[in-house]
């Protein structure tokens, strides 16, 4: 990671660490890259109230730069990797924070391929951000950048989904948008298109409530509302629509490793899995580690971040592949994970298969996992203690085969992240706790 680059962009809180000098500056250099280009850049925000801030920001820079700046409004992530490539854009930005708070914002950029901004180009942006100089190109009179509102182009991306999806019209589904960018597309998609029976929960926003107690974080609202046994299941998306959790009518959460469980097996069916391999990261449950091999499923495993899942995916050809928390790429269909195309997707196989979401991950037993987060003044330097990773190695040692602990820092906060897999939560409380409080110490 970078110096302002994470795991997923730029992220930070609104107007103290992601600031307009750094959004003006990442315009600036984006609108004429390589090289003093005029390039044709593609901008979407969420829901976020510090979205129209840094959105004015970028685009002060891109059009200073001369680019000219197609702006979708509120919208989602992976609609912007989908329309850059289809319809020739330069670069694509989107101005979200994901599953993070309001105050929290962030930046991602896209590659003309859909793909998100390689490591180098990452770091020549920090160095011109950092630069006392404004050293790039000035254009002027009939060189200037301009703004053109393009918002209808988001029905071209949701035509696209639509498009994958097969006879799904007869389930019922809840849908939390979380307050966020799906309370723009969603029903656009399910309801408007394709004609589902839908219930629809936190769909308005006011800038200040995304991801707010709800979404795909935050599931008890959604769980309480389809235990009432009126749904075949319930969908919740997280702040920008990339990633989704799913539940069943008993209440069982989907997240993603479930998800890519349940679309392996079909695509194995179906000879449609390249290789019989997925990729998967290494928070994903141990459960289905054993599960996927007890199917003939093999795996790659490639630390967090759909970046990484992606790069893997591509550079072995494979079809599928994501992370535990609900980033699930169909390669083939999309460069980056989607929400709305992986709800389709496994909607598909409910609708094939003809039984309810919750039998076809019966045979997924996922082991009890706690995950605790503990926010930090320096994550590097507690990750490089001593005392901390003697202690990691003692309790995996401990914990032999029938469990695993993974710590690391966050991606994109200031956090360190503790995650245990034991044969009880009794166990992986023990343990989490045992670790939590060492990095309390080590934080002070």
């Amino acid at each position: 990671m970078g110096k302002y680059f994470g795991t997923d962009g730029v992220r930070g809180i609104a107007n103290e660490v992601l600031t307009t000098h750094i959004a003006y500056r990442i315009g600036r250099f984006i609108g004429q890259y390589p090289d003093g280009r005029r390039n044709k850049i593609l901008i979407g925000r969420d829901t976020r109230i510090s979205g129209d801030m840094l959105d004015a920001a970028l685009i002060s820079g891109l059009t200073r730069s001369g680019a000219v700046v197609y702006e979708l409004g509120v919208t989602t992530t992976p609609s912007i990797s989908y329309l850059v490539e289809k319809d020739g854009f330069d670069f694509g930005i989107m101005i979200s924070a994901s599953h993070n708070p309001y105050f929290d914002n962030g930046i991602k950029i896209f590659a003309p391929n859909g793909e998100k901004l390689s490591n180098t180009i990452e770091k020549e942006i920090e160095t011109y951000i950092d630069s006392l100089l404004d050293y790039l190109p000035n254009p002027k009179n009939q060189d200037i950048g301009r703004v053109v509102e393009s918002s209808k182009l988001i029905d071209k991306y949701l035509a696209y989904i639509k498009g994958k999806a097969e006879n799904i019209s007869s389930l019922r589904i809840m849908v939390d948008c979380a307050h966020g960018s799906a309370s723009v597309v969603a029903r656009k998609l399910f309801t408007d298109m394709l004609k589902m029976k839908v219930d629809y929960i936190n769909e308005n926003y006011c800038g200040t409530d995304i991801n707010n107690r709800c979404g795909s974080t935050h599931l008890d609202q959604l769980i309480s509302e389809i235990k009432k046994g009126k749904h075949d299941l319930g969908i919740a998306f997280d702040g920008d629509a990339d990633r989704l959790m799913i539940v069943s009518p008993t209440g069982r959460v989907i997240d993603g490793d479930c998800t890519m469980f349940i679309n392996a097996i079909n695509l194995k069916k179906h000879g449609l899995l390249k290789d019989n391999k997925i990729v998967i990261t290494t928070m994903s449950n141990l459960g289905l580690k054993i599960a996927l091999k007890e199917n003939s499923i093999d795996f790659e495993e490639v630390d967090v971040g759909d970046k990484n899942v992606q790069a893997r995916l591509k550079d072995k050809g494979l079809k599928l592949g994501g992370e535990q928390s609900g980033h699930v790429i169909f390669y083939e269909d999309l460069n980056t994970g989607d929400g709305l195309l992986t709800a389709v997707k496994t909607m598909n196989v409910i609708v094939e298969e003809k039984k309810p979401i919750q039998d076809l991950v019966c045979r997924l037993n996922i082991l009890p996992q706690i995950l605790k987060n503990e926010g930090v003044t320096n994550k590097t330097a507690i990750m490089e203690s001593t005392e901390l990773k003697q202690l990691i190695a003692k309790i995996q040692k401990e914990l032999g085969d029938k469990g695993r602990i993974v710590v690391r820092p966050s991606g994109t906060e200031q956090l360190i992240r503790v995650m245990v897999e034991a044969e009880t939560l009794e166990i992986c409380e023990k343990y989490v706790e045992s670790v939590i409080g060492l990095v309390k110490e080590l934080s002070y």
